[in-house]
């Protein structure tokens, strides 16, 4: 009889401990998102090495250790922002090689007018209203010519263009670059999608070229989007673009894309790796799942990457192995 009396109570307990879990996520998920303390928030900026990382607490500096001691360090902003070294020229040797006609900006190359552009970002993909930092991009002019797209440099004269085939003739919008300082090749990926694709999906090309501008690879990015959100009365302002943001990272051949801002489902907020398949396609891989605050820092080998995470459970800065 004891031991029946026993089993009855552990099942209750248990049924009890279950009701009171399911509950709390469910108070959890209906709570604002909780606001993260600037002044407490440790930001990741950048790894020195494989296992010191330099952080800022306000307006203090910080160099943090595999161990997580924090050591105060001076730190020289003008410094830190230097550009890098792309080895490829970026602007005409001489201005009047483009030229105005119309609307659009124009070039000639390999005997042909080329219609160019700079690149810009969307906007909707961007969080334009919540002080979410301001992603760099390198500055390439890009052209649209006879339906392709690509790339122009000016190493030569007359100028020189890396073409970007396109995964999807549906989209031609032009392409953003990303720098991958660790091996100096570059990620470009077209951050507006299709505007026929559904609800949730996002048919982009990405191509990967090396610091001598000659094509690597060339595919599509995963067709769902994390990014996606339905519209909702309380982002009638300016639409749901103004809560959310997207940052790309180009790390040592990998491409990594973060998805953050409180519209987003808690599930699907985080950090995700683009892992190519051997048909032109790619998927993602969901490395890094819940609210993690831009910007994030990656080691040199791209095998760690620091971040700061927000929950109600406690702030706190983390480090990922990437490489296990």
């Amino acid at each position: 009889m004891d031991l029946i009396i026993s089993k009855m109570l552990t099942r209750q307990f248990i049924t009890l401990a279950i009701l009171l879990s399911l509950l709390a996520l469910g108070i959890v998920a209906f709570l604002p998102e909780k606001r993260a303390d600037k002044a407490t928030q440790i930001t990741p900026i950048e790894w020195l090495n494989e296992d010191d990382l330099f952080v800022r607490i306000g307006n203090d500096y910080f160099i943090r250790t595999a161990s997580g001691a924090l050591t105060p360090s001076s730190f020289d902003a003008a410094s830190s922002n230097k550009t890098p070294t792309l080895g490829v020229r970026l602007y005409p040797v001489e201005a009047n090689q483009i030229w105005r006609d119309g609307q659009h900006d124009y070039i000639e190359l390999s005997g042909e007018k080329h219609r160019i552009a700079t690149q810009s970002f969307n906007p909707g993909r961007h969080g334009i209203n919540q002080g979410f930092p301001h992603e760099e991009f390198v500055d390439f002019y890009t052209y649209l010519h006879q339906g392709k797209v690509g790339l122009i440099t000016f190493d030569y004269p007359d100028g020189r263009k890396t073409e970007l085939p396109l995964q999807h003739d549906g989209n031609t919008s032009i392409p953003l670059v990303k720098l991958d300082r660790t091996t100096n090749m570059f990620f470009a990926f077209q951050n507006s999608c299709d505007k026929d694709d559904a609800v949730g999906e996002c048919t982009r090309s990405a191509w990967w070229v090396n610091s001598n501008m000659e094509l690597i690879t060339s595919f599509l990015l995963p067709i769902d989007d994390p990014y996606s959100t339905r519209e909702k009365l309380s982002f009638f302002s300016c639409g749901c673009g103004c809560y959310t943001h997207q940052d790309t990272y180009a790390v040592n051949g990998q491409a990594f894309f973060h998805f953050a801002g409180f519209p987003i489902s808690n599930a699907r907020q985080g950090l995700y790796r683009v892992v190519e398949t051997t048909s032109g396609q790619s998927e993602w891989r969901h490395e890094i799942k819940g609210r993690i605050e831009p910007p994030l820092a990656f080691s040199p080998s791209g095998c760690k990457v620091a971040f700061f995470r927000v929950s109600y459970w406690g702030d706190e800065l983390r480090v990922e192995d990437l490489c296990d």
